[in-house]
Formats: C-alpha cells, structure tokens, sequence
C-alpha cells in the first residue's frame, strides 16, 4: 500500500478519489499550468529559513534518516534538527524545524508562501499526530513564511527580516482529534482496487484539478463549472435539483448574476452573444492604438535592491500599433543581459509608446506594472502613470458585452482568442505560456547558456510576447466588426 505523505494527505482532504489517482494513477494528471521546476528556489527558501537557528543539523534525504533522527533528538547539545523524519502508521513526515524548547521542541514550518493558509494548520496537526507516537514533546507550532513587506535593500539577505512567523499552536492542536479516523479512511482508499466514486463538483475547481479533464470525461458537455464565476454555495443549490450541466440551468434560477445568465443563453442557444453596446464601449479608444503586453517573472527571494518577495519584475514587452485606416507597427524589447531588467524596459517603452493614441491591453496586469515601475523609478514617474491611464483595458469589455459557449467560463485571452479568432493561436510556438516564458529568459540571462540556445530562446520569447499584442489587434478587429468570422 502507498504511504501517506502530508502533501497526499492534502489531497485527501481535498478528494479521495484526487489522492488515489495521485498514488495509482498519475499518469492521468493534466496540469491546469506548465509544471515548472522550482527545487532551487525553495531550496534556497529552507536554507534561509535554517539559518535563524544557530547550531542546527541538517538530516540528508539519502541517509537513513529515521536513525538518524532518533540520534539528534537524544543528543541534547544539538539545539536544532532540519528534516526530521518520524512514520506512525504509515504516514511519513519531515518536520522542517525542530528547535529545543526547554523540555521540548518548538515546531516550525517553512512555506515559500507569503499568507497564512487553512492548510497551514492542517499540514501541522497532521506532524503533531505523528510526533505523539513518538513521545516528542512539542511546546509551540509556527509557521514561517515569506514577508510581502520585506524590502531587500542588497547584500546578504537577512532571514530575520525576510520571513514572518505565525503562532499557529492552537489551530493545529484543535486539528489533531480528527486526524486519527480520517487518516484511516483515506488509507482504506488507498488499498482499494478502483478509485472511490467521488462525484465531480466544487472540489475539482479552486484550484483547478489536474485530474478534471478525466473525472469529466463522458459527463454532458458545458457541465455546470463552466459557469463563469461560480461559487459552491450556487452549485451546491443547482445539484441539489438534479441540474448537470450549463444549458439545463432554469432562466429563473434565482442566484444567478447578469453574466451567468448571459453564459447560460449562449450556450443554450449554441450561438455567441454580441452586444450592440461594445461600439460604444470601444468608441473611446484614440488612435494609434498601441496594444500592449509585458513578460515579468517574480522570485520569492529577491535579487534586486529595492524589490520586495514575489514582486513582478518586467523583462520584455510588445507593442503592435494599429492605425485607424489599418495599418500595422510592430516594436518590441527584451532584456537578455545581466542586472536589473526595469530601467531599460521602462525607457524603451516609454519610447515606443510617446505620443498620443490609446494603449490595448487584456486585463490590469499591464496597468499595475506600471504603477510599480512608477513607484520604483521616480524620475519616470509621471510618464510610466501618463500610460497607464491611456490603457483600454479589453478584459472587461469582453466580460460585459461577449459571450462564446467556447469560452467554457473563463474570460482568458488563451480561451477567448481561439473561440473569437480561431485562425490566429499559440500551438505553433515553442512558448505558449508566461511560465514557460519566465523560466526561458532565466535561461536566457544564464551566463552558462551557449550562444546559440541563447538565440533560439530570444527568438522564441520575441515571437511568444508578439504573439499576445497581435491577438489583442486581431481581438479588436472582430470586436469592432473590422474583421469577419
């Protein structure tokens, strides 16, 4: 039988049949986003974190970590122990820190996050039910995580500034009476020859799944997830009258908002809706209108001075100017050297876009990068702000005034584009996601990486970015009429 491991039992707690197919069946898993390697980064997370207890002993995955375990806790000149590991019942846990307390030990965990979760305090009810079968006294239980305050100023970081800690003693502790039984049915589960018949609902969204597209498959098409904002209070009330799917949702259903009605009617239909109104709402663009989009990538532990855990850092954009009668420019940038990448990206920018015209983007995310940039370089303040309020933000336009039963409840340009311009995608790209992106220019800017991977991936991110901002000019056409289909 598998064993369980705390990240399996999140699962459980979550779905059953999500924590058998991750044991049995893991093959079936479609990830909602590109899975990106991020070993180093929260490698180097522990090891800051580690270094706020002077004198500890790291325990190496490799060795046999259990007796080793046993020997650090009996040595009572060891004040610190990182990775711990203890079994009970077959559940496998490592404990990131545990640091003497007197008589006992103070618990602590390390997220690469910068909130306090519900999952937090679940994640250490579940060590402190294993630790009580091995007669550990834990005196406190704290989580550490990253503090979105924390500004690097250069230098060595500082652990001490750099996480925040949170008593989560009580929480975890009220936790632990559950475990027991619960722990027994999700190993029940796991032994069994099939997964458990676990009907799809709320849990398979928020997050999305990786296992949604095989626990919906055969169901109807356009089952009820695909309605656009969904909460589970609305979907608990829609199955309980027998209702599966979008098109069998009663046009009197009380709950539903404006939008979801309007899904509804779509998809009923089987045609897409088009509001007369968005020429109003696109009457305000001024010309040339520059569409707009930036590339960025975030770390949880900063390397620029100045920037703060998980701050969006912008490396590259794209601009295609369209011009009232038509016509098309195309200007771009992106940072392949060492150092900071936002002076460079901001001057450029700024460049290409001087002069009038409105600036095209699919949702704020533009906007709000230049009001860091703002924030960040003073001395370009007021031109960075200048351009952000000349944004006309699609997204919303598209929320009010569109629908496609393509959409399938989501507003993203991925799945807008293709339902509303389907001769124009990302499927002939190497990169078609901004993960993806990230990680390539990391490469990119790799002093290690050969000239001639690093003119593959600038070429491949220069046609990913020009990709998004020749959507959007394709995306006005069809919403303003310019274009047919």
């Amino acid at each position: 039988m598998a064993s369980l491991t705390t990240g399996r039992v999140r699962s459980g707690h979550r779905c059953h049949k999500k924590l058998y197919l991750e044991s049995h069946a893991r093959e079936l898993a479609v990830p909602a986003a590109p899975v990106i390697d991020r070993r180093e980064a929260y490698a180097r997370i522990d090891a800051l974190a580690r270094a706020r207890f002077s004198g500890g002993i790291a325990i190496d995955r490799m060795v046999e970590s259990a007796a080793r375990t046993r020997d650090l806790l009996a040595d009572s000149t060891v004040p610190a122990i990182f990775g711990a590991s203890f079994t009970r019942d077959r559940v496998q846990i490592r404990a990131d820190v545990l640091a003497r307390a007197g008589a006992g030990f103070e618990l602590f965990s390390v997220t690469a996050g910068t909130r306090v979760r519900e999952r937090h305090a679940r994640d250490l009810a579940l060590q402190l039910w294993v630790l009580a079968a091995h007669e550990v006294t834990i005196t406190r239980v704290w989580l550490f995580a990253l503090d979105r305050d924390y500004v690097y100023p250069g230098g060595a970081v500082d652990p001490a500034c750099l996480f925040f800690r949170e008593d989560l003693t009580d929480q975890a502790r009220a936790l632990v009476s559950d475990l027991g039984a619960e722990i027994a049915t999700m190993q029940v589960v796991l032994a069994g020859e099939q997964p458990p018949p676990v009907p799809t609902g709320g849990q398979c969204l928020r997050p999305r799944c990786d296992f949604y597209d095989h626990c919906h498959a055969g169901e109807p098409a356009h089952p009820l997830a695909e309605l656009p904002r969904l909460d589970p209070a609305q979907l608990e009330a829609l199955q309980a009258r027998g209702i599966r799917t979008v098109p069998d949702v009663p046009e009197d259903f009380p709950s539903l908002t404006p939008l979801q009605a309007r899904a509804c009617a779509a998809v009923r239909s089987g045609r897409p809706f088009r509001d007369p109104a968005i020429a109003e709402a696109l009457a305000i663009i001024v010309w040339p209108a520059h569409c707009i989009d930036f590339e960025t990538f975030s770390v949880p532990v900063p390397i620029y001075p100045g920037t703060r855990p998980y701050e969006n850092i912008p490396f590259q954009w794209s601009n295609h100017v369209l011009t009232a009668a038509g016509a098309l420019d195309h200007r771009e940038y992106l940072h392949d050297g060492d150092g900071d990448p936002r002076r460079a990206f901001a001057e450029s920018l700024l460049a290409a876009t001087e002069g009038p015209g409105s600036a095209l983007s699919y949702s704020s995310f533009e906007a709000d990068v230049l009001e860091a940039l703002a924030t960040e370089l003073p001395d370009l303040a007021s031109g960075l702000r200048a351009l952000a309020a000349r944004i006309v933000d699609l997204l919303p336009i598209v929320r009010a005034h569109c629908y496609h039963p393509d959409f399938r409840g989501s507003f993203s340009l991925k799945r807008v584009l293709p339902a509303l311009v389907p001769d124009l995608g990302y499927d002939d790209l190497a990169i078609r996601h901004g993960l993806v992106a990230s990680a390539a220019h990391d490469e990119l800017v790799d002093r290690a990486t050969s000239p001639q991977r690093r003119a593959v991936l600038r070429a491949d991110l220069l046609a990913y970015c020009g990709r998004d901002t020749l959507a959007l000019v394709e995306l006005y056409r069809t919403l303003s009429g310019a274009r047919s289909g």
